[in-house]
């Protein structure tokens, strides 16, 4: 509740708002600066209410409390992200041992999600594989939540290749019903990642028929939405699991070779590079 008042403060202070104009009709000035000190907790009408003269929606403020929810923990969490991001793995495994430690990630649900996410990437840079029992407890939190808002998306679009696939089926099959009415920025982008990575998790657990439907979600979605990035990662994921599915199609090879050298063209080694690993790994395994 403390973030509540702190946020609703830097909200009034950033708009160049009084605590009379915010208070006015809703709460008294006395208790509106309790509030904001952590010391007062409204009803949930006159929350709505100070949101009102705020003139901001309660979806706005819950997009901000989400941001808020703790400026020293955003700390670890950005860390992690900007050294994911660069691929600094062994950094990144250093900063999880040393600093970003299980004593802290406990403060949080958020926080131990994040740590285990990081640790498991880790795990599948270095070994190519994950012990899926290390990060269960992310699955079982989204499994237990009746519906699922930002935090839950995106953790389940970055966390899904540490799933055991069984989980990760179902977890597909509850995606549109825990998912209804869910529009915030980038989520059309985290719903086609997380069909992408659910199909490179059923192509390396051999489950063809599966990495192609979700291929083809990931494919349409990324078409109607036209967002190129994705839509070449899906067209070489569905041409992969099609030719594992049907080994005499020739051109399933030819479509994966075309939208890889997409990406080289555009000058996106990482992307081309990691896409080309993978088709190397599927087609390997026999």
């Amino acid at each position: 509740m403390e973030n509540i008042g702190f946020l609703l403060k830097k909200i009034r202070v950033d708009k160049n708002l009084t605590q009379e104009t915010i208070a006015r009709n809703v709460i008294s000035r006395s208790h509106l600066s309790d509030l904001e000190h952590g010391k007062y907790f409204p009803s949930y009408d006159k929350l709505l209410g100070l949101l009102q003269n705020l003139d901001i929606s309660l979806m706005e403020f819950q997009t901000e409390l989400g941001n808020n929810y703790s400026l020293i923990d955003r700390v670890y969490i950005e860390k992690t992200n900007q050294l994911s991001t660069e691929q600094k793995i062994n950094e990144l495994a250093n900063y999880l041992e040393d600093v970003f430690t299980d004593d802290i990630a406990k403060r949080s649900i958020r926080l131990k999600i994040k740590r285990l996410n990081m640790l498991g990437l880790v795990e599948f840079t270095n070994k190519g594989f994950v012990t899926i029992d290390n990060y269960q407890f992310i699955f079982n939190y989204l499994l237990a939540c009746k519906n699922w808002h930002e935090f839950e998306i995106r953790t389940l679009a970055n966390s899904i290749f540490l799933a055991d696939f069984d989980i990760a089926k179902i977890l597909a099959r509850q995606f549109e019903e825990k998912t209804k009415k869910l529009n915030f920025s980038g989520y059309i982008e985290k719903v086609i990642l997380f069909f992408n990575n659910i199909t490179e998790l059923a192509l390396r657990k051999k489950e063809y028929k599966s990495a192609l439907e979700y291929a083809k979600k990931a494919q349409l979605k990324a078409h109607n939405s036209k967002k190129l990035h994705y839509l070449i990662i899906s067209n070489v994921l569905v041409a992969l699991a099609d030719l594992k599915l049907h080994p005499e199609k020739s051109e399933c090879m030819k479509e994966i070779n075309e939208n890889i050298e997409i990406f080289e063209y555009l000058n996106y080694s990482t992307n081309a590079n990691s896409l080309k690993k993978l088709v190397t790994t599927v087609l390997a395994d026999h």
